[in-house]
């Protein structure tokens, strides 16, 4: 059965006086300008997070990350809270602990996939790990900085100029957010940076390598699980098919490293619920920062809800209900960028999950951009605000602290929700932007 059409580009169409459409560009950019803004964005970004790297006492959550996956490739389980965080209080010594310290507040909570994720940094001494770390992160940066030029429509040039482009790209990675992510060494940077390359493999016809590369971001598979109908939107339900299960097939062969059988993915389901809320940080009237919709309740003195594997579907479910209403009530089908968009904008409204998700929200770059280059400007400037806005450390004994994280996340939501789904052309005039390039 043939694929779904997808955001591809066409195959080149002839222009007035000659000559052809230029081709998607390149990975690096269009052009010496396109290339090199993005190079220079890259390198600082890489040289800031090398640094972090060789600094003490950073990179807590990688540490984590790494300690999980060291112990599963002995054979061993790493949702084990109390030997977690021996560790980590060896790694990272407080004399005076309370209940908000690190060491008070960690464990593996990552799948059993994500022991194969960071085997190759649990093989190495921990400070040569954590540069390999840093490292690791400027090449998922390079990914990022792809987004402002994903998902254009057939024929639409890519400017290439230095100046332009770097105002979009140096706050898209040199922002706090961003520099707090690699402090503590968190994924969200890696796993944005997969889900941008996947994006621009899935344009250049190699559905492979991009089902690959967005098989990365399930290592949080909460904040991953709406790349499943997307995949299957931009590719059809082959790919989306292909996508569940290799990522089935990492948890499996995880668990069975981990476990020695495949049935240990048993444990790691029946461990969540309860590890979880050994850590303070992720309960919703605990953390100001949790950007999901529950937490927003509980700010506004509504009943607590913790989001779990069943609350988090049944949200994720009512979101997707609302974007199909969307669809419907148009009567067209959506932008690539717009369905992008619409995914991550349910990421962080359905899970529970904190600030440093919000970076998800970078793959809506492309529904910004075509916005801002469309007659639906003010739909565009209140995108960039919202985006903004959640770049903003505030402190945290403001009262608007303990509500812009969720409100923020929520609003944004709305406007995706709310917003143009493309310049209100019919779907028909687009299809050279969707359709599968010719062998």
């Amino acid at each position: 059965m043939a694929e779904r059409a997808e955001p591809l580009p066409p195959a080149p169409s002839p222009k007035k006086g000659g000559g052809v459409d230029p081709a998607p560009p390149p990975f690096l950019g269009e052009g010496a300008g396109g290339r090199g803004s993005s190079l220079i964005a890259v390198a600082l970004f890489t040289i800031i997070a090398v640094w972090l790297a060789l600094t003490p006492g950073t990179f807590p959550d990688f540490f984590i990350y790494r300690a999980g996956s060291e112990i599963g490739l002995r054979g061993e389980s790493p949702y084990d809270i109390p030997r977690i965080r021996q560790l980590a209080s060896a790694e990272y010594p407080d004399e005076n602990p309370n209940e908000n310290s690190f060491v008070n507040n960690c464990g593996y909570f990552l799948p059993p996939m994500a022991i194969l994720a960071f085997a190759p940094f649990a093989v190495l001494p921990w400070k040569v790990a954590k540069v390999a770390w840093a490292i690791t992160l400027g090449l998922a940066a390079l990914g990022i900085t792809r987004l402002p030029d994903l998902l254009r429509k057939p024929g639409e040039p890519v400017p290439a100029q230095s100046v332009v482009r770097m105002v979009v790209l140096f706050p898209l990675l040199l922002n706090p957010v961003v520099l707090a992510i690699a402090a503590v060494g968190q994924v969200t940077i890696v796993s944005v940076g997969c889900v941008a390359a996947g994006l621009w493999c899935f344009s250049r016809n190699r559905p492979t390598l991009g089902v690959m590369l967005w098989a990365v971001a399930f290592v949080k598979p909460h904040v991953a699980l709406p790349l499943i109908p997307l995949a299957w939107y931009l590719g059809g339900w082959k790919r989306a098919a292909a996508l569940v299960a290799l990522v089935a097939a990492l948890n499996l062969l995880g668990a069975t490293i981990a476990g020695g059988s495949p049935l240990f993915l048993r444990d790691y389901l029946d461990y969540l619920p309860t590890g979880h809320k050994a850590v303070r940080f992720n309960q919703a009237n605990l953390n100001p920062a949790i950007t999901s919709w529950n937490r927003l309740l509980a700010s506004c003195g509504g009943p607590l809800v913790e989001l779990n594997a069943v609350t988090t579907l049944a949200g994720y479910l009512v979101w997707g209900g609302l974007v199909l209403a969307r669809c419907a009530l148009t009567g067209a089908k959506p932008s690539a960028a717009w369905a992008c968009a619409a995914a991550v904008a349910g990421a962080v409204v359905c899970s529970q999950v904190l600030a440093y998700e919000l970076l998800m929200l970078a793959v809506a770059v492309p529904w910004v951009r075509d916005l801002l280059a469309s007659k639906q400007r003010m739909w565009g400037w209140a995108a960039v605000a919202l985006l903004v806005v959640q770049t903003i450390p505030f402190d945290s004994t403001t009262v608007m602290f303990d509500y812009y994280r969720p409100v923020g996340a929520m609003a944004f939501a709305l406007l995706v929700l709310l917003g143009p789904m493309s310049e209100g052309e019919p779907f028909a005039k687009h299809q050279g932007a969707y359709a599968p390039r010719s062998p």
